[in-house]
Formats: C-alpha cells, sequence, structure tokens
C-alpha cells in the first residue's frame, strides 16, 4: 500500500514548507490557494474523506447488493484515504452530478473515471492522470457491426454528458444516440434489444461481452483514447498539489499498475505510468 508517509507531506503543505508549483484564482464555487483554506485541511481536521465514485461502472466501480463498492478507483480511493490517514465515505455519483457535488461540499474528490478534456478544466480542477481510456461499442452477436464505421444510421446508447457522448456526436452524426443517465443503462440497453448498440469504455464493454456469451465487443483499438484524473474545485492549488503528489507514489511504487492489472486485466498505459518513473 501507499505509505502513510504522504500524510507528513500534507502536514508540510499546511505549513508552507513546500511551495506551490503554480497559482490559480479561484472562481465562482471555487477553492482556495491559502493552506489554511484548502480542502487538504478540511480532510484532515475531520478525519474523513468523502470520494465521489460512479456505482455502475464495472470494473472500474460498482456497488453490489449489499450497498459496498468495489473496483479499480474504489481500491484507489481506499490507498487515497490510506495516505491521508483518515476515514473513507464513498458517495455515489453520475456523469452529471460530478461538479454539483463538489460545488455543494458534498464530496472532497472525484475518483470517477473522470476525463480530464480542455472543456471541463474551464469550471473543474484536475490532477495529473492516474489512468487513460477509450471508448469501445457493444452489441448483441449477429448484428451487422464489424467496425466503428457500421455505427452510421443505427441506435447507440451512451451516457448523457459523457466523454462517450461527445464522440457519437461529433464522429458519428448519422447515428442515433439513445442517451440515459446510469451507465449501467447504457449496457442494459443492449442487452434487451432497445438499441442496436452502446458506446462506453472499451474496459467496460470488453467486461460485458465477456460475462455475457449474447454480446461481442469491436476489437479495434478504442476511439478517442484520453487521460483520466481526480477532480476537484478549481482553485485549490493546495489539494491539488497533495493528490499529484499521492498519484506519483501510487505509479511510482508499482501500486497503480499492479490495481490496473488486478480490475482491468492489462498494464497502465506508458503515457500514465512514465508520470511515476520520472519521480
Amino acid at each position: 500500500m501507499v505509505t502513510r508517509k504522504l500524510a507528513a507531506v500534507a502536514a508540510a503543505l499546511l505549513t508552507g514548507t513546500l511551495s506551490l508549483t503554480a497559482c490559480s484564482t479561484g472562481s465562482s464555487g471555487g477553492g482556495s490557494s491559502d493552506p489554511g483554506d484548502s480542502q487538504l485541511n478540511k480532510v484532515l481536521k475531520a478525519g474523513e474523506l468523502r470520494v465521489a465514485v460512479l456505482p455502475d461502472f464495472p470494473p472500474w466501480a460498482v456497488q453490489k447488493a449489499d450497498g459496498s463498492f468495489e473496483g479499480y478507483e474504489i481500491d484507489i480511493a481506499h490507498e487515497l484515504a490510506d495516505s491521508l490517514g483518515v476515514k473513507l465515505k464513498l458517495v455515489s455519483t453520475d456523469g452529471d452530478s460530478r461538479l454539483p457535488m463538489l460545488q455543494s461540499n458534498r464530496v472532497d474528490v472525484n475518483v470517477s473515471a473522470w476525463t480530464s478534456t480542455n472543456e471541463r478544466a474551464q469550471t473543474a480542477g484536475f490532477t495529473i492522470p492516474y489512468d487513460a481510456h477509450g471508448a469501445g461499442v457493444l452489441f448483441k452477436k449477429g448484428a451487422d457491426i464489424t467496425s466503428y464505421q457500421d455505427l452510421a444510421g443505427k441506435s447507440v446508447s451512451v451516457a448523457r454528458g459523457s466523454t462517450n457522448d461527445t464522440i457519437l456526436t461529433n464522429d458519428f452524426p448519422s447515428a442515433k444516440p439513445v442517451r440515459f443517465d446510469a451507465i449501467s443503462d447504457v449496457i442494459s440497453a443492449v442487452k434487451t434489444g432497445k438499441v442496436d448498440a452502446a458506446l462506453e469504455s472499451s474496459y467496460t464493454v470488453a467486461q460485458a461481452a465477456k460475462s455475457d456469451p449474447e454480446l461481442e465487443a469491436i476489437s479495434n483499438p478504442p476511439l478517442d483514447p484520453q487521460l483520466v484524473s481526480m477532480g476537484v474545485l478549481p482553485g485549490d492549488q493546495v489539494w491539488i498539489n497533495y493528490l499529484n503528489n499521492f498519484i506519483r507514489n501510487l505509479i511510482a511504487s508499482g501500486e497503480d499498475n499492479k490495481l490496473h492489472e488486478k480490475w482491468l486485466g492489462e498494464p497502465l498505459a506508458s503515457i500514465v505510468s512514465v508520470q511515476g518513473n520520472a519521480a
């Protein structure tokens, strides 16, 4: 596990012994670059870390019938809480609720497969990436789909407001989007025949195809690979600095790669793993 010595780094940040690598001004609903006002200080004082996670995005994160969570990002959230020496509270979110949950102070950080696009970075604060993934296509066996181009004219389910929604809209204008709030509904729509295909994370569709003999996923390389980062309020550079430090150590220790292989079945992308090697 990532060592609890990171908690000492947090204390150093709060006393100003570590300099900020960058300063950003606050915005409406934003955080603070003042160590005393930072979410990091609030987490340490409260003794609890509130992490927004997706409840229906296996193998990244899923909420089981007993209410508990499991998955790649759930393990990362546990590592993060352990590094701070605080208790962990997992809070369910969806694509549209990530930023509002931060702004209303219901969570301290998002570890929710949030791709750090330039558009999103205009309103949210993002860390360095801890993973990268692209989109895949899921469909029923026997469907007239062998390549991404075959989505033309077909009904395709996506999570509302997600990067996959953007990919479908921009790259496949003749496809017919069917939008759902929950990722589980996106996948279910294919199983029940409501849509011809689903566009979701390549890892998610691969797992769905593996677990259901009636489903199949396009085997081509993922569409539009993007970086995945933790998301916080903009302007809270102290909190972002700590999270960046945590992620670098998670990668450098090999723990991130270990968790990635455990849940997603393959090593971290080199574009992510190089961060830890350079740390």
